[in-house]
Parts: structure tokens; sequence; C-alpha cells
């Protein structure tokens, strides 16, 4: 069979990344057996907050890739729109999240994170629903509706965890933020194989890509009753008091924000080159899901032109994510953690910057050789190494970013550095439209113009973000608004939801 390369590669990369993921579990078993140590109470908190935290956003994650994969094709070829009109929907969507991002971040942090995940429930539900209809102007309104939750889903959730881990001093514990941001990927990444498969055999079983959206409301409703029932409200303040959240508490908050200082980290030049780094990475990244599926083809049919198939798009993707998940555990094995107990004292640690750059010096070179091999072979290997980097990007942008930005204005900085990014994709997607439906031929000065990209984003971050620590021994605190700490000398950000919508399983 000639399409063999891509299901050896997935067959091989599942089993690998279970006894990968798997080792850390046994080995931390056999260490408890053997060491018979109590627990202590600031690891375990810890861990129960990571616990908390991830099984409600891991549901929302899942929604939110029940949809994605199912979109295009959905409008494509079940609604039967032209392609001008299915690349104004998806416009549409980023033009809405880079507006709303002026404006949600201000609000999550004026009326509680916890309530902006609550209403990003909400709207992302109803986006869904939007799909049921055949009408343009709901399908318009859907997207509008996509444009903001999207916008929540990446700063709302992740300010809600920074600030809790903070509060709590959860800091000084073993299990430290990188650890925990290196988590998240990888079972992000996890998620995505889960419920890509999922919808699959969803549509398999009914007939329409619209029930893939349907079963997404249900897990937004899902997540809404886990954080009724298991997330406090955090303004960004020392609010973990339990009982002493009052409306006191609220207006202090609310009256910090409208202050100049609750804007200080806008000042600090490492929240701009995070932002220049994501919009760089994540917008190539964009870039290579819309590229990648036409560019395998191309190669495909050149070593082939007898046959007449096409590559398995499910498949591929797939490998894509489960790569991406050994990415993410190595950035938990390159990452230093100095409260570790059984960290060995010889073995050489990265920062979380030094994974930074070494994740885009090496997707630079993964995009050259993009750009210039024909082998359907070597360009699967050039986009499984890029997914690798990709895995490490995430956790350690994360990571950076939870310790530059202040907690007392944390969503709406977050939302501000990514409308770069927003505007990057908008523009992408109108050249790509304008330039017609087919992509053939266009990769490779895409794949070129991408490798400079992160090159020069790799530059900025080694002139601007420096770290002196691996992993510093906790975060300072602020006493003059009692905020929670906040560290003031490491650097960085995350950003992108996985990947943007694809074809379909």
């Amino acid at each position: 069979m000639d399409l063999d390369i891509y299901w050896s590669g997935l067959l091989v990369l599942v089993p690998v990344v279970a006894i990968v993921a798997g080792q850390e579990s046994v080995l931390s078993l056999v260490r408890g057996t053997s060491e018979k140590r109590e627990l202590d109470p600031l690891d375990d908190g810890a861990k129960k907050l990571q616990w908390t935290f991830l099984r409600v956003y891991l549901l929302v994650v899942g929604s939110e890739w029940l949809q994605n994969p199912f979109m295009y094709s959905l409008f494509r070829n079940e609604k039967m729109l032209d392609e001008a009109t299915v690349a104004m929907l998806y416009i549409t969507t980023y033009v809405t999240a880079a507006v709303s991002a002026l404006f949600t971040g201000y609000l999550t942090d004026r009326f509680g994170r916890r309530r902006a995940c609550l209403v990003f429930c909400g709207i992302h539900s109803l986006a869904a629903v939007s799909v049921c209809f055949d009408e343009l102007p709901i399908l318009i309104l859907g997207r509008v509706l996509g444009g903001i939750a999207l916008t929540l889903l990446w700063t709302a959730f992740e300010s809600w965890l920074v600030a809790e881990y903070n509060e709590r001093g959860f800091a000084q514990s073993s299990l430290s933020l990188s650890s925990m941001f290196g988590n998240m990927a990888t079972s992000k990444c996890i998620t995505a194989i889960f419920t890509g498969v999922l919808g699959h055999y969803v549509v398999q079983a009914l007939g329409s890509k619209i029930h893939p959206f349907i079963l997404s409301v249900v897990l937004d409703l899902s997540a809404v009753v886990l954080m009724t029932r298991t997330w406090n409200e955090n303004w960004g303040f020392n609010s973990i008091a339990g009982a002493d959240m009052n409306d006191n508490k609220a207006a202090e908050a609310q009256k910090q924000l409208l202050s100049s200082k609750s804007m200080t980290s806008l000042r600090d030049l490492r929240v701009w080159t995070m932002s220049f780094v994501a919009c760089c990475f994540e917008g190539t990244i964009f870039l290579f899901m819309f590229f990648w599926p036409e560019t395998l083809q191309d190669a495909h049919d050149r070593e082939h032109p007898e046959q007449n198939d096409v590559i398995p798009h499910g498949v591929i993707f797939a490998s894509f994510m489960a790569i991406m998940v050994l990415g993410a555990l190595l950035f938990n094995l390159l990452v230093a953690d100095p409260n570790s107990r059984h960290q060995q004292p010889t073995r050489h640690t990265w920062t979380p910057t030094q994974c930074l750059m070494g994740a885009l010096m090496v997707s630079a070179i993964c995009f050259s050789a993009a750009a210039f091999v024909r082998e359907e072979l070597g360009l699967f290997i050039s986009f499984l190494v890029l997914e690798v980097c990709n895995g490490i990007y995430i956790p350690s942008v994360a990571y950076h970013r939870g310790t530059i930005v202040t907690d007392d204005a944390r969503a709406r900085i977050y939302s501000l550095m990514n409308i770069p990014l927003f505007v990057f994709v908008v523009i992408a997607l109108r050249i790509a439209n304008g330039s017609g439906a087919d992509t053939g031929g266009r990769g490779e000065p895409v794949f070129l113009l991408c490798a400079a990209l992160l090159l020069v984003a790799a530059l900025v971050s080694s002139m601007y973000l420096h770290v002196e620590n691996p992993n510093p021994e906790g975060f300072s605190e602020i006493p003059s608004q009692g905020l929670a700490g906040v560290d003031l000398n490491t650097h960085t950000r995350l950003g992108a939801e996985l990947n943007p919508g694809i074809e379909e399983l």
C-alpha cells in the first residue's frame, strides 16, 4: 500500500507516546512505594488545582476540537457554500476575535475570570447551534460569536489558573508552573486526538457533520456544571479566602482595574516581544495547517502519477497531534524543576526561554526543508519535526506569559497580546482566498516566508528574553496591591489553540 508511510507513522507514534507518557507515572509510583514519604500539603493542593482545572479545560478544548475539523467541509460540502463565502465566514471569526480582544480582557478582569469562562461556554454553545441553520445571516452571527468565544478561550481560562496558582502559594510546591503547563499541553494534544476520532465516528454513524457541533454543546454544559461546583472566582487578587470573598473585594478589583497601575505590564518590553514571537510562530502554524494537505497531496501525486487516490488527512492529523504530545513531554524533560525532590543534580537542564528559542530555530529549519524537499516521505518527516516544536512551544510560552504579566490585568493583557496574531490570520486568509482555492504550487514561497519570520522571532527572543535561573524559586510578592506573587525575572508567552480548522478525519 503506497500510503503506508502515514499509517506506519501513526502506528509507531501512538505506542511511543503511551510509553513515554506513562513512564513518569510509573516512576512516581515506584518512588512513592519505596520512600513511603508523607505528601506535602502544598504539593497535594497544587495537584488538586491542576486536576480541578484540567477536567474543565479539556472539556472546553474537546468541544472546540469537535467543531474545528468539520467546519470547512460542513460549510463547503453540506451547505454548498462557495469558496469565497466560506473564507468570508472564517475571516469574520478572526476579525471578531481581534476586535473583541480590545474589551473582553478588561471585562474578564473586572467581572471575574470564572464568570468569563462560564460566558465562553454559553457563547460557544450558541455558535455551535448556529450551524444547524442554512441562512447566511445566522451563520455569520455564529461566526461572530465564535470569534468572541475564541478570545475568551485563549485568555480567561489560563488567567484563572495562573491567578489561583499564585494566590494559593503553590509556587513553593514541587509542581512548578512550567510542569503544569507542560501537562496541560500534553493533555490537550491527547484530547485533540480523542475528540477528532470521536467526531469522525459520530459523523459516520449519524450521517451529518452537524452532529459533532451538537455534541460539543454537551461538553460545554458539562464544563459549566463543573465550574459552578469546583471553581473559585478571582480577579487577580489574593482572594482565596473562601467565605471572605464579598462585594467589597470585587469593588476593590474593579477600582484598581481602572487605575494606571493595572496596566504596568504593557510597559514591559518582554510583553511586546512575546506578542511578536507568538504572532510569528502561531501565524506560521496557521499557514502550515492551510498548506500541508495540498503540499503532501502534490508530492504523493508526483511519486505515484498512475494512482488517483487521496492522502488520509485524518491519519496525518492524528500523527501530528501524537508527536505534539512528545514535544510537550520533551519540554517537561528539558526544563529544570529546582523544587523537585527527585531531580538529578548532574543532569543538564534548559530554561523555558532556551526551549522557546530552540523550537523557533528548528521550526525555521523544518519550513526551509519543506520549501525544497520534493519527496513525500521527506516532507512528512519535516512536518512531524515541526509539530514536535509546536509541542515544546505551547508550554514554554504559557509558562513565561504566566510570569511576566501581573495578575491585576492578566486577561486584558493576554487579549491585547493576541490582536497581532488575529490580524496576521485575517491577512493570510485574504491572500490565500485571493489567490484562488487551489494551493498547489504556492507552498514553497510561503514556507520560505515562514522560515524567515521564525528566524527573526528567534533573534528577537534571544535579544530581549533572558532567564538567569532555569526555574525561579517561587514568585516575589507585590505588597502594594495585595496581588498574588508574580515572578519578575523570567519571561515569555503562550498563544495558540492547538491548530485552526483542518480537513475532517
